[in-house]
């Protein structure tokens, strides 16, 4: 699935066998592979990713998108939903000791979860829920932090610090809609989310 944002930074990154980009989720081949834990080092998931996809093991990275204010202000990005760690497809290790020895010695990996000595599989359910969550946009978006009739204040723009009462979100891409006192009446006011804050 083709993205805004920067390759490294996709929404979520899922690489099985043949497909360099994309937001479908792996599904293990046979009923012998699961899913299992990586953990990499800092800021590396993507790197672990594209190595992994040289060596045809599957992957998957979701992502969440979080907002930054700065001074010249909001700024939304993608970020790992589990920062440091990415799932992948494996078989058990008696079958593809293989898969297993690329995955422990691909740059970046630091380890594979275990219990003790023993690799921990990730339930199909778990990652499936998080497809689920990952579905309309291709990432998480985390819900609003803002209820209908809730009292904001707006951040930045013409209306800086004017107050406005929340009304509803209007896309998944952050939008809103507020409705702001003017000439006596409320009038509605779409906006990034981003710019408000509780009154």
């Amino acid at each position: 699935m083709a993205s805004s944002f920067a390759p490294a930074i996709m929404g979520a990154v899922h690489l099985p066998v043949g497909v360099s980009d994309t937001a479908a989720l792996v599904t293990p081949q046979r009923a012998s592979q699961e899913w299992y834990v990586l953990q990499a080092k800092p800021r590396q998931e993507a790197r672990v990713v594209r190595h992994l996809a040289r060596s045809a093991i599957p992957t998957f990275l979701p992502f969440v998108e979080v907002g930054r204010r700065r001074a010249t202000g909001g700024a939304k990005y993608l970020e790992p939903l589990f920062p440091g760690y990415v799932f992948v497809v494996l078989p058990p290790i008696a079958k593809a000791p293989a898969d297993w020895s690329a995955v422990h010695w691909t740059p970046g990996v630091l380890r594979i979860l275990t219990v003790g000595a023993t690799p921990v599989a990730v339930p199909e359910r778990f990652v499936r829920a998080i497809e689920e969550r990952i579905a309309d946009c291709g990432f998480v978006r985390l819900p609003s932090m803002f209820s209908s009739g809730m009292k904001v204040r707006v951040r930045g723009g013409s209306f800086d610090g004017v107050e406005a009462v929340f009304d509803q979100p209007l896309s998944r891409r952050g939008r809103v809609r507020v409705l702001l006192q003017m000439l006596g009446q409320p009038t509605p006011v779409e906006l990034d989310e981003d710019r408000l804050e509780p009154a």
